[in-house]
């Protein structure tokens, strides 16, 4: 792993460096570059976190590194407790029902991002919005994540964001990694956008943001905005947005204080979805 020039970063609830032992559920997320943990009791509560990253000279899905974590990672030294693997691609489509069928979908999303040959498309449907969500990946780690979670269901990182149930007003949520951010926004219930974009800096995001709300003659400061986090390295930039979005709060809708607050938001909203 040094090789990957890898950033690691670990939290524990309780401050206990043993909590393996105690964790009876695992989710995990796959961003470009970078693998999230969370482990949790069997009472549902939050445990630890881990996240690891590697350096940019590498390529986006670098499979041996996430290979590695698979089978090295003392959380996932019982592969069947992992319920919920979650990828982030910025290829993707959200289609609403009545525009829906399989084959114009596909190739719907195959005009508006780049799929390689060696990407494989899933679908899937958003109760919630009427609507189904396409996400292209790539097979090697999709077939990665089938062999070792057998048990686990595959699903969108931004999956959580279409559980809405914020009825009033504009709501618009955001996820960061330390290379993207995934951004949904709705109206009263009813999903306005969903994006999810590269970016260097909060400026940029906040570009994205307001550029939006200009062209559809949205007032920025009108929106209730929530944020989580893979890993406590966004605190900075969660910090820095605020200059932009002083309401922001974490994705849970509190304040957001600590540097892993972010990611425990995340943690949490993520166990709903499995």
């Amino acid at each position: 792993m040094v090789n990957y020039n890898t950033n690691e970063q670990v939290y524990n609830a309780k401050g206990d460096k043993s909590v393996a032992s105690q964790v009876a559920a695992v989710i995990c997320v796959l961003v470009q570059r970078g693998l999230y943990i969370a482990g949790f009791s069997a009472s549902n509560e939050l445990l630890t976190i881990q996240y690891t990253g590697y350096n940019k000279n590498k390529p986006v899905w670098e499979i041996d590194f996430f290979e590695h974590i698979f089978n090295t990672d003392s959380l996932f030294a019982k592969k069947e407790l992992v319920t919920g693997v979650f990828i982030s691609s910025d290829k993707n489509l959200v289609v609403p029902n009545e525009l829906y069928s399989e084959d114009s979908a596909v190739t719907w999303l195959s005009r508006i991002h780049f799929i390689e040959t060696n990407d494989v498309i899933y679908t899937y449907p958003l109760a919630n919005e009427q609507a189904t969500y396409l996400l292209a990946t790539p097979v090697s780690i999709t077939e990665l994540v089938k062999i070792n979670f057998q048990h686990a269901e595959i699903l969108p990182l931004s999956i959580y964001q279409f559980r809405n149930d914020h009825t009033g007003g504009y709501h618009m949520q955001l996820s960061l990694s330390s290379e993207q951010v995934c951004i949904t926004l709705h109206s009263d219930g009813q999903l306005l956008w969903h994006r999810v974009s590269g970016y260097s800096t909060a400026e940029e995001i906040a570009y994205i943001v307001n550029n939006y709300c200009q062209e559809n003659s949205i007032d920025p400061t009108q929106l209730n905005l929530t944020c989580t986090a893979l890993s406590a390295s966004e605190f900075e930039r969660i910090n820095e947005l605020t200059q932009y979005f002083p309401a922001l709060k974490a994705g849970d809708g509190r304040n957001i204080a600590m540097i892993w607050d972010g990611a425990i938001s995340l943690a949490q909203q993520l166990l709903t979805c499995v």
